[in-house]
């Protein structure tokens, strides 16, 4: 992102121009884009999505913006093409770190409900009788409807969201959660995961 916008000897002139980040970053990474966009005459509003390819083409993604309230006014008829409910979660930064939340609950999610059907089908289990319950059941979430039919088949071609960049997000996660003083054991099992799937060419 700052390559894009920064690049080259000479700042570029933004004076009059809005920059919409809608990436994956650090809060940290978000503010510092944020001071530089404002030195270079502009103005930043962060603007993360939750969703992939499917979503993005019917204009339902879930977008999660950080920065001045008047400019997220300002900005809402053209995020209201990606997403219908569009939500200021605050200052510049939050809306990068709520994102990376909701990132790390994609990794959480996908690898125990994996492992829980791994033990369900290796107990010869009926998968659908264990769906059953699992869906009236607090446990479920949707994504693994989602999910389930290439997991039976392991049809892992063509993801909409590669692993590779799973594996950027939940090591950003844990980077950023660290000098909070979270317990990132568990993020930092999922990382190692992470590499060892890529390793194996997954």
């Amino acid at each position: 992102i700052r390559q894009t916008l920064f690049h080259g000897d000479a700042p570029p002139d933004l004076k009059g121009r809005i920059c919409i980040q809608m990436g994956t970053i650090a809060p940290v990474e978000s503010r510092d884009l944020a001071q530089a966009v404002t030195r270079a005459g502009g103005s930043y509003l962060e603007a993360p999505v939750l969703g992939s390819l499917p979503e993005a083409r019917k204009g339902r993604l879930i977008l999660m913006a950080g920065g001045d309230e008047a400019l997220f006014q300002r900005c809402l008829g053209l995020l209201r093409v990606l997403g219908s409910d569009p939500q200021r979660i605050g200052a510049v930064g939050q809306g990068a770190a709520l994102k990376l939340a909701m990132n790390q609950l994609i990794a959480g999610l996908t690898a125990t409900f994996s492992l829980s059907l791994g033990l369900v089908r290796a107990e010869g289990i009926e998968v659908g009788q264990f769906m059953d319950l699992l869906r009236g059941s607090a446990l479920y979430a949707p994504t693994f409807d989602k999910k389930l039919p290439k997991y039976l088949s392991h049809d892992y071609a063509g993801a909409n969201f590669p692993l590779k960049h799973l594996l950027k997000d939940v090591r950003l996660f844990r980077q950023v959660s660290e000098p909070l003083g979270l317990d990132t054991a568990v993020i930092t099992t999922l990382e190692a995961a992470c590499i060892r799937a890529l390793g194996k060419g997954y």
